[in-house]
């Protein structure tokens, strides 16, 4: 209120309007010294107030933070009681799943206790959630999924996380999936002065604040974490509707950002092409016409080519010296060297019939089933110098899906630099 009297003061006497303002039940006048006197007092205690409450706020969170207490405002799948975070394993009826009974609506209406009706926990469906974005590989693809399994359209119920309605956005589900709470961990002091969402990595967090109530591992928040940052990175293009349901990402999308100009050092643009039967992709730096004397491209399976050339032979240095077991590989060579040899030949044939491509992809997994260490459940457990010293054979490498790919090239090669027409060099995180 005062800060309000001093406002209309300065107000009036800003713009001239020869206007005076009394306050008859406080006896205060603006046109006497004594009444702005006592209205810049009020006004004093007034900051004062809001500065000690304010204090006090600060001092209240201060003092939960050293007591690592869970906040107030629970994500979705958790409730907080005794000031701490506990699965929500409250039941959240949803009868049009695939485990709905036959009676479902004589259920619906009927005195049964709603927790001895079949269906799923808060908890279970947040778990469920997790499980859908690690498989589609995007925000997009991972609603998509769970909207139509449930039968979830628009709802104009109010977003928040105490409304406890079936309701998602996509950036409300990308914040929900890096919440350090869905890892068992605490974390505080998210927000700027501005409120506005600082990087994770400036969080306060408390690691295993509540390990027995976790949604996602170490391992799954880990996947995650890369996900959203490797989409971040490439864009919403390699991700869509021509992605299969095999390979998620499009074919090369581990090359966004990797590739680079030999010349002046700078990343290169992407350009395409295409004829009758197919369509081309090139990696070609972005100012070859704007000073820069690199202006041949290069097509983006040939900078494939080169880099699966690479990693054979980055492994087969790695192996030198090494104690690392390949008796499981040397015990299947003879059959993958076979197989890759008579791939080779039949893709020397530039004849497009579709029983011989069919045959190409037979003979491709026939390969990775002798190379069985190229499943997508071994490489997930293993590190960079891991997968190094096991691929050391091109059939590892080509036999890889566009996920697969996308899961593996970034770990391993951080650029790829062009020039001339030519992959020039390629350079290996460790390098």
């Amino acid at each position: 209120m005062y800060f309000a009297l001093i406002q209309a003061r300065q107000y009036l006497d800003a713009f001239a309007l020869d206007v005076n303002l009394v306050i008859l039940d406080q006896s205060i006048d603006l046109s006497t010294s004594q009444g702005k006197l006592m209205v810049n007092i009020l006004g004093s205690f007034a900051e004062l107030e809001v500065d000690m409450l304010s204090e006090r706020v600060k001092h209240g969170k201060q003092h939960g933070r050293n007591q690592v207490k869970a906040c107030e405002q629970a994500p979705w799948g958790y409730v907080v009681q005794d000031s701490k975070y506990i699965l929500d394993n409250s039941p959240y009826l949803c009868l049009i799943t695939e485990d709905r009974p036959k009676n479902y609506l004589q259920l619906k209406n009927s005195d049964i206790p709603l927790e001895q009706l079949p269906g799923r926990t808060v908890a279970q469906l947040g778990k469920e959630f997790i499980q859908s974005y690690i498989q589609e590989k995007s925000i997009r693809g991972a609603l998509r999924c769970v909207f139509k399994k449930y039968g979830v359209g628009k709802t104009s119920a109010k977003i928040n996380s105490h409304d406890r309605v079936f309701y998602w956005t996509q950036r409300g589900f990308s914040l929900w999936l890096i919440n350090p709470v869905l890892s068992g961990h605490t974390s505080y002091l998210k927000e700027n002065k501005r409120n506005h969402l600082k990087h994770p990595s400036e969080w306060t967090t408390i690691k295993d604040t509540h390990p027995d109530q976790r949604l996602m591992t170490d391992e799954e928040a880990a996947e995650i974490q890369y996900l959203l940052e490797f989409n971040k990175k490439i864009g919403s293009g390699a991700l869509g509707q021509k992605a299969d349901a095999n390979n998620h990402y499009r074919e090369y999308a581990y090359q966004v950002g990797m590739i680079f100009c030999g010349e002046c050092g700078s990343k290169c643009t992407t350009k395409s092409s295409s004829s009758k039967h197919k369509q081309y992709s090139y990696y070609a730096c972005r100012y070859s016409q704007l000073g820069c004397s690199n202006s041949r491209s290069v097509i983006r399976k040939k900078i494939e080519d080169n880099l699966i050339k690479s990693l054979v032979q980055k492994s087969q240095k790695f192996a030198i010296g090494s104690d690392f077991d390949d008796d499981y590989i040397s015990s299947n060579s003879d059959r993958v060297s076979a197989l890759q040899a008579k791939l080779k030949t039949i893709s020397e044939i530039s004849d497009s019939d579709p029983d011989l491509e069919k045959f190409k992809q037979k003979l491709r997994q026939q390969i990775a089933s002798a190379v069985d260490s190229s499943s997508s459940d071994y490489l997930s457990s293993c590190t960079a110098s891991e997968i190094l010293r096991t691929g050391n054979n091109l059939a590892f490498w080509h036999t890889l899906s566009n996920d697969e790919k996308v899961g593996l090239f970034p770990r391993l090669v951080s650029q790829i630099f062009i020039n001339d027409g030519e992959v020039k060099s390629v350079v290996f995180i460790d390098e």
